[in-house]
């Protein structure tokens, strides 16, 4: 059965999810408010997808996923306006 993750965080009035589906190779898709703004296809590692976000002025954020190479649960940080921390990964998904 394959697994989905799903991380997030609310920043600037914005609705940030990361969303991990599948296994070798998964599918990582950034969402902002529910809209799909990046998505790749990846396996184990390290990856990132960058967005910005639509306020005055647009506001870039990237987003850092490390894909484990065991069945452990993926991690996932949000960097915005030079902070980097960790995302809480949501429960019942």
């Amino acid at each position: 059965m394959a697994r989905h993750h799903e991380f997030h965080a609310d920043r600037a009035g914005h609705s940030i999810t990361l969303a991990v589906h599948g296994d070798h190779p998964h599918v990582i898709e950034l969402l902002v408010d529910g809209k799909e703004l990046g998505r790749r296809t990846a396996r184990t590692g390290s990856w990132i997808l960058d967005a910005e976000l639509a306020i005055d002025p647009p506001t870039p954020i990237r987003v850092r996923v490390h894909l484990p190479h065991t069945a452990s649960t993926p991690r996932c940080t949000l960097e915005m306006d030079g902070i980097e921390e960790a995302m809480a990964q949501r429960a019942d998904v």
